[in-house]
């Protein structure tokens, strides 16, 4: 850093890019452009030092940096971190004699730092990423005689987010699966009264409803399925429908679910840049305006005067995943243990309840219980079929548990020099850390809290045993038929 540098550019990217998306603008590679051109002809075309903040970017925005030579500057998902970062290299930069600073960013944690600069004469320009987030302490710092302070509107052309409710008609009818609906059959309930309500349908119109189902369901033929005749469950060729599911799809139920949790666990509510981590770290805004539209259409979140989102009253903790995951390894792994296709669908409530579903007082109530193994029924993450003369449960090749079975089978086919051995907590979520830091999307989740989620998932199936940070990891026939890496 010598004194013959004339500018600096510091960019506090998460608070910016949450500022854009809850202002409905899109968030793009020209953004970067746009700033650095504009910091460089403020320095005169002496720019020669910039530093972006994020806990993580866009490969696009990265792209763009390197083409700048902005540095990155990562740190972790707290914002706490970037303004500690960005303020240690704004002071360095004014002993090293920079007289020229362009700050991006509306936190008013950072009105120490203008109010330093502007104190010892230093040209400073703050542009923030939305008026209406700006404090009233920040805005009384930024009307301060020769200090200039700029929206970013008048810096970019910010592109409007397109409107986009396709998120609705996916989450309506996963939402219908949860409340224990099926989606193929006859009408038996509200399932088009909701449907309408929610803005899926038009009306509740039962044409417009099955042109629905049609487009969002697929069908899926039994030839074993149970069909009860006098007293004995007998098989018969019968047709279900479940959600269509592709990557895509699945991809926007992780968005979703991800969400509903982290809203969930709030109940002070969060903003829009606080729920910018996991799957919306490097969203553009699309992803994260179509989520929250259909967590609010489906009636499950609602938005405060204070731009807070909020649960609206219904009890999801444990999200649109965990508990079909749950039915899912408990069916799976006992299914392995017996070394049977099926059991006997009346033993399987009995069966979760002994690890009880998903944490709290309640997590072995039969209701919740009951709750779970309908909602995977309906799902398509089990299914029923008849079995000498029985109703069976079985598993299906569900692709809402595919990543489930996918984590299981790498944490097994790791640890598996220490079956029935204790292995330390830190080591464990260690390797899934390390796993995912190679992947675009992350297979045991995107922190620690949905790391912790899947060993629990697999501790009350009675795969492994996680206590007091420790893992156990118990021999299963399901482990071993883990294909080889």
């Amino acid at each position: 850093m010598g004194s013959t540098e004339t500018g600096v550019l510091l960019v506090d990217w998460e608070n910016l890019a949450g500022a854009l998306i809850g202002r409905g603008k899109v968030i793009e590679r020209q953004i970067v452009d746009y700033l650095w051109d504009f910091a460089n002809r403020k320095c005169g075309g002496q720019l020669n030092q910039s530093h972006m903040a994020a806990a993580k970017f866009d490969g696009t925005i990265s792209t763009a940096m390197r083409e700048h030579l902005i540095k990155q500057e990562l740190v972790r998902s707290t914002k706490e971190q970037a303004d500690i970062l960005l303020t240690v290299l704004a002071m360095d930069y004014l002993h090293a004699g920079v007289q020229k600073f362009i700050l991006v960013t509306g936190d008013q944690d950072f009105i120490p730092l203008i109010s330093r600069l502007h104190s010892d004469s230093r040209n400073v320009t703050v542009i923030y990423g939305d008026p209406r987030r700006l404090s009233s302490e920040l805005r009384h710092v930024l009307i301060a005689p020769g200090l200039e302070s700029i929206d970013i509107a008048d810096v970019v052309p910010l592109t409007d987010r397109r409107k986009d409710t396709g998120c609705r008609s996916l989450l309506g009818l996963l939402e219908l699966q949860r409340r224990g609906f099926i989606l193929g059959g006859q009408e038996r309930g509200a399932r088009t009264e909701l449907l309408a309500r929610w803005g899926v349908l038009g009306s509740q119109d039962e044409n417009q409803y099955w042109s629905l189902i049609d487009d969002m369901a697929e069908r899926i033929n039994r030839n074993d399925a149970a069909m009860k005749v006098g007293d004995q469950w007998l098989p018969r060729n019968a047709q279900r429908r479940y959600l269509k599911l592709n990557d895509t799809t699945l991809s926007d139920i992780i968005a979703i679910d991800f969400a509903i949790r982290r809203i969930s666990a709030r109940p002070g509510g969060l903003t829009i840049g606080g729920l910018r981590s996991g799957p919306f770290q490097t969203d553009n805004g699309d992803r994260l305006a179509r989520v929250m539209d259909a967590l609010i259409a489906v009636e499950l979140v609602r938005k405060g005067a204070d731009d807070a989102y909020a649960m609206s009253g219904q009890e999801m903790t444990l999200g649109y995943l965990e508990p079909v995951w749950r039915v899912y390894a408990g069916l799976s792994a006992e299914c392995y243990r017996r070394r049977v296709a099926s059991i006997p669908y009346n033993q399987l409530a009995s069966l979760l309840g002994r690890g009880g579903v998903g944490q709290g007082r309640d997590q072995r109530a039969a209701g919740r219980i009951n709750e779970a193994i309908n909602y995977a029924r309906c799902a398509g993450a089990i299914d029923v079929v008849a079995v000498d003369g029985k109703r069976h449960a079985i598993a299906t090749n569900s692709l809402l548990c595919r990543d489930l079975k996918l984590a299981y089978y790498e944490l097994y086919r790791e640890f598996s020099t220490s079956i029935d051995k204790e292995v330390p907590g830190e080591e464990v979520t260690g390797f899934m850390e390390n796993r995912d830091g190679g992947r675009s999307v992350p297979l045991f989740g995107f922190d620690s809290r949905d790391r912790h989620r899947l060993l629990r998932v697999l501790s009350q199936s009675h795969l492994l045993r996680w206590r007091e940070e420790r893992m156990t990891l118990f021999k299963s026939g399901w482990g071993d038929a883990a294909p080889a890496r």
